[in-house]
């Protein structure tokens, strides 16, 4: 037998392995990120977050906490440079920018398919929305979880997860349809602490300009 069908056999020997290994591996990810949700009432966590442009640039870094309160509640509050506050009580999503005085909201039904913080609001609905794969990652202590909108109305083109095999969320990332990615690593994260539940509703301050898409 000659070095090429050696080589040959291999790669084939790879292609097998890697098509049995991918489904598996997507598989562990869900599994982990069930694991996550099963159980789960609240969440609270610090994060920093990180946007970069198409080549990879960082163009911002801030920093700020996280609450949710299942199912379907939400608090996201960026603390630093820029202020930005995104809640979600249960029917609507809200996102308010102190800084320009304007806020939107939107049905959260609607918003399931425009913004990625959807999908740890609603999990059960993944499948409904998203195309979910396995995505490779270099710790392998990691299990990356891959998500591609299904609706074109979407503003993000696709969202990872990371999460630990105990189902440990610790970080989340998706790229916008600019080529922009927003990077999100959560620290000193605590499943079912007691949450005021004022957390999760927004009264626009006076004078805030309001949108509804």
């Amino acid at each position: 037998m000659n070095v090429r069908s050696v080589l040959s056999r291999l790669s084939l020997v790879l292609l097998l392995s890697l098509a049995i290994a991918l489904p598996a591996a997507a598989g562990d990810a869900r599994a982990a990120l069930d694991r996550f949700v099963d159980g789960l009432e609240t969440f609270r966590a610090d994060f920093t977050q990180t946007v970069r442009d198409e080549t990879g640039y960082t163009l911002q870094e801030s920093e700020g906490s996280m609450q949710l309160g299942m199912p379907n509640r939400l608090r996201w509050e960026v603390s630093e440079p820029f202020p930005q506050v995104i809640v979600s009580d249960g029917s609507d999503l809200w996102m308010h920018d102190p800084d320009l005085s304007q806020a939107t909201v939107r049905p959260l039904a609607d918003a399931f398919d425009a913004t990625p913080i959807a999908a740890i609001t609603q999990p059960e609905r993944l499948d409904e929305h998203f195309r979910i794969f396995t995505a490779p990652v270099a710790d392998v202590s990691v299990l990356r979880l891959g998500l591609l909108p299904r609706s074109e109305e979407a503003d993000f083109t696709g969202l990872e997860l990371d999460l630990t095999p105990d189902g440990e969320l610790t970080r989340m990332a998706f790229r916008d349809i600019f080529g922009q990615e927003t990077e999100i690593r959560f620290r000193n994260a605590e499943r079912n602490v007691a949450i005021d539940e004022s957390v999760f509703t927004f009264d626009p301050p006076q004078g805030t300009d309001v949108y509804r898409p």
